[in-house]
């Protein structure tokens, strides 16, 4: 009986009063997964435990028992769960090429880089050698120096130039 767990408190319950998981469902107001999950014990895909215990007291008095058994057992089993993940978390994480021993899988096998990390170093090539362009290109810009005696400072043309004075010669020519 220790290793009863809240669910099987619940369901034992209900089917001792022949009641099916509709019937509590429409008692009590909780959605059916919602109570196919409290009887298997599955805290992971149950919501907030604060509407978890709300769920355990309504199943609870539906099928005429004390709620604060199968609260206990929720409470036990969430605090074990906690116990695990906060062990887990304290436990190092070695990393295998580190420590010197290959990645495998449960059954030996060896493990391959992935197709994940070969592509995220490709995107990392492609934008070091864009951003190495963008910044030769502004530094060529940024430092050009001026063109040599002037040249392509002024846009216009002096007065004196060769191709004016003939022009002006031909106008003066059909004027006469």
């Amino acid at each position: 009986m220790d290793d009863e767990h809240f669910g099987s408190c619940l369901r034992r319950a209900r089917e001792d009063r022949a009641l099916t998981i509709g019937d509590i469902s429409a008692s009590t107001k909780v959605p059916r997964s919602a109570i196919e999950q409290l009887e298997a014990g599955a805290l992971s895909s149950l919501p907030a435990h604060v509407f978890v215990r709300g769920f355990i007291r309504s199943y609870a008095k539906a099928v005429g028992i004390n709620e604060s058994r199968p609260l206990s057992l929720f409470d036990r089993a969430v605090n074990a769960k906690t116990e695990a993940a906060r062990a887990e978390a304290a436990s190092p994480v070695v990393d295998p090429t580190l420590a010197g021993v290959a990645p495998s899988l449960p059954g030996g096998v060896p493990v391959e880089e992935d197709e994940t990390g070969r592509r995220r170093g490709l995107g990392f090539a492609v934008f070091v050698i864009i951003l190495v362009a963008i910044a030769t290109i502004t530094l060529s810009l940024l430092l050009r120096r001026p063109p040599q005696s002037g040249e392509g400072l002024s846009m216009t043309r002096p007065a004196s130039s060769p191709t004016m004075v003939a022009t002006a010669d031909v106008r003066a020519d059909r004027s006469a």
